[in-house]
């Protein structure tokens, strides 16, 4: 998995939120969970 500029991602565990601000590969992990991306809105 890769991440792109200006993506959100947020931590379904303690709410924590991440804006992506250089792109990379691997998965953005919380908690020791898997953050999710969120949608643009």
């Amino acid at each position: 998995m890769a991440t792109e500029k200006e993506q959100v991602y947020a931590c379904q565990v303690c709410t924590n939120v991440v804006k992506v601000v250089e792109e990379g590969v691997g998965t953005l992990v919380c908690c020791d969970e898997p953050m999710v991306l969120q949608e643009n809105k």
